[in-house]
């Protein structure tokens, strides 16, 4: 995987589809705990998408997962935290940040997971990678 490029927040489209990170890493239900916790050892890495198929199920962030255990993180996951759509304007993805202080924002459309939206760490630039 190439390294990421900045898209300032000026020079976007207009729809989540031009900003997003497309074939994001996901994982699935059944992934353990151990292997979630080895990749968030990564700082850079602040929420995983969790898929079943090409079925869309939610979320994880490190504050979802239990200091200790071990099993599987499907019942963990979260499918309450907000997403967009890859034909929602930009505007609806820089709401979530301002509302929610989301930096990673998963894209979602009849339950299939598209993409990503991704800020950099001063909300001033879309993170992609080079096609």
């Amino acid at each position: 995987m190439s390294a990421t490029i900045h898209i300032p927040l000026d020079e976007a489209g207009e729809t989540v589809k031009e900003v997003m990170m497309r074939e994001p890493r996901s994982v699935g239900p059944q992934t353990t705990l151990a292997e979630v916790r080895e990749t968030f050892a990564n700082p850079g890495v602040k929420l995983l998408l969790v898929v079943d198929g090409e079925r869309f199920l939610g979320t994880l962030t490190r504050d979802d997962l239990p200091a200790e255990g071990e099993g599987a993180v499907g019942p963990l996951v979260r499918a309450d935290r907000p997403n967009v759509g890859p034909d929602d304007p930009i505007a609806a993805a820089l709401a979530l940040v301002e509302s929610h202080g989301m930096t990673r924002i998963p894209v979602v459309a009849d339950d299939q997971l598209f993409g990503l939206v991704c800020f950099n760490k001063r909300h001033s630039a879309f993170c992609v990678y080079p096609s």
